[in-house]
């Protein structure tokens, strides 16, 4: 999957894209704030353990990279579950440079697009919690629908809060 956008090229997930950079967007509190990856430790081993993990299976992971500038600035995901027709999908913008200027959107938008077009997907889904309201922010934007509510399912920095679902149907794609 390679997809492009005026501003972003997403592009298959390298070994060779795992650098210091990646690695301390890994390690930064803010980057992982309301991410499980800020419970675990990340090495350069482990994070070619994880590119590894993807070859082979029916899931992707991206890179995005700011296309004028050409500078990597954040990953995606996608677990795709081929026998019931369905994809989730996941967004870290780590580079906190190009924070709240719309790309988060412009990728997850794209992504999104793409999947509700692949043959046999039909629904495509993504969940955040509460207070990420950036992240809650996309995925209202792009036109999920909110599904699920897990009420206080998780502690962020101190505080038991709700976990948000959200969902698109490829069948309402206009």
């Amino acid at each position: 999957m390679k997809l492009t956008t005026e501003r972003l090229l997403l592009r298959p997930f390298e070994q060779t894209d795992i650098d210091e950079q990646y690695l301390g967007w890994l390690q930064d509190a803010e980057v992982t704030r309301f991410s499980n990856q800020r419970f675990r430790h990340h090495t350069m081993e482990s994070c070619f353990a994880y590119e590894r993990s993807f070859r082979g299976s029916d899931n992707t992971f991206l890179l995005i990279v700011h296309r004028q500038e050409e500078m990597p600035i954040g990953t995606m995901t996608i677990y795709r579950a081929k026998h019931h027709g369905t994809a989730d999908i996941g967004l870290m913008l780590g580079n906190r440079l190009y924070w709240r200027q719309g790309l988060g959107l412009e990728a997850w938008s794209i992504v999104l697009q793409a999947l509700l077009r692949e043959p046999g997907i039909r629904k495509v889904t993504g969940g955040t919690a509460r207070p990420n309201s950036g992240m809650v922010k996309i995925m209202e934007q792009s036109g999920m629908a909110r599904e699920a509510v897990r009420s206080q399912q998780e502690l962020i920095e101190g505080q038991a809060v709700d976990l948000l679902y959200y969902a698109r149907f490829a069948k309402d794609l206009a």
